[in-house]
């Protein structure tokens, strides 16, 4: 954060689950999960924005009750420290709903001129979600991934570098992607453009830090590729798994 700020960032961009570590795969479950350590360090790193005057987006899970499995969520924390709104997961693949509620909205912001949303993962694979989201007024994508911890290669190394920049052409509509660098990392953090380029990506299984200013202008040669994009419809499905009914999830500022 210290670094993002001192490069001029204003919003920096955390992969999935990255303060809470991912249920199911860093840890086996929330079975005795210490919620409270989780509360104070998302407290300390609330506390950091605030004093860097920077907005972040923060992977993370969501407490409902003792009972209720949490959210796979991202908190979108403003520049004086304060929750702004919370993203949960909507499409939660077959592993993660053994240990996640499932979201069941859209969170959209405007942040210096710049209208995002926010997603997570598996919601790439629903094309409905990024429509949308464009039908929302997004023009850039915050989305954060967890394609590591792998034993090696699968589809996924060349899975998403290929949707992502899909989406981003079929909708007119920029994304920045965050992934997990831990070992397998299946690909590095990049940004997709509207014309299906990837301008910036960061090493495979390396962390580091990518910096990119939006709104930017296509690169020579670069076009938008759809001048009719695609309306969701009426009756679409917009999450997968269970959302759940709780006051703690309704609420997008509730505390962590």
């Amino acid at each position: 954060m210290g670094q993002a700020a001192a490069a001029g960032a204003h919003l920096l961009h955390t992969s999935e689950a990255c303060l809470s570590g991912y249920a199911g795969i860093d840890f086996p479950s929330f079975e005795k999960y210490d919620w409270d350590a989780l509360r104070l360090e998302t407290t300390e790193l609330r506390k950091l924005a605030r004093n860097l005057n920077l907005w972040l987006v923060l992977g993370s899970a969501h407490f409902l009750d003792q009972k209720t499995k949490p959210t796979n969520c991202l908190y979108l924390i403003g520049p004086e420290g304060k929750l702004a709104d919370r993203y949960d997961k909507c499409f939660c693949t077959e592993g993660d709903q053994k240990h996640y509620s499932a979201g069941d909205r859209l969170v959209t912001r405007d942040i210096r001129g710049v209208r995002v949303g926010l997603a997570i993962c598996y919601d790439i694979c629903w094309p409905q979600l990024y429509i949308g989201y464009r039908e929302k007024g997004v023009t850039l994508m915050i989305h954060s991934f967890h394609n590591a911890r792998s034993k090696g290669k699968n589809c996924l190394d060349t899975l998403n570098v290929r949707q992502v920049p899909t989406r981003c052409a079929d909708n007119r509509i920029w994304a920045v992607c965050n992934n997990s660098s831990q070992p397998y990392s299946h690909w590095g953090s990049f940004i997709a453009r509207p014309d299906a380029t990837i301008p910036k990506q960061l090493a495979i299984n390396q962390p580091g830090l990518l910096i990119h200013d939006f709104p930017d202008a296509l690169s020579a040669g670069g076009w938008y590729h759809n001048f009719q994009p695609m309306h969701k419809r009426d009756d679409e499905i917009m999450n997968w798994g269970t959302p759940t009914k709780h006051p703690r999830q309704a609420d997008g500022q509730a505390e962590p």
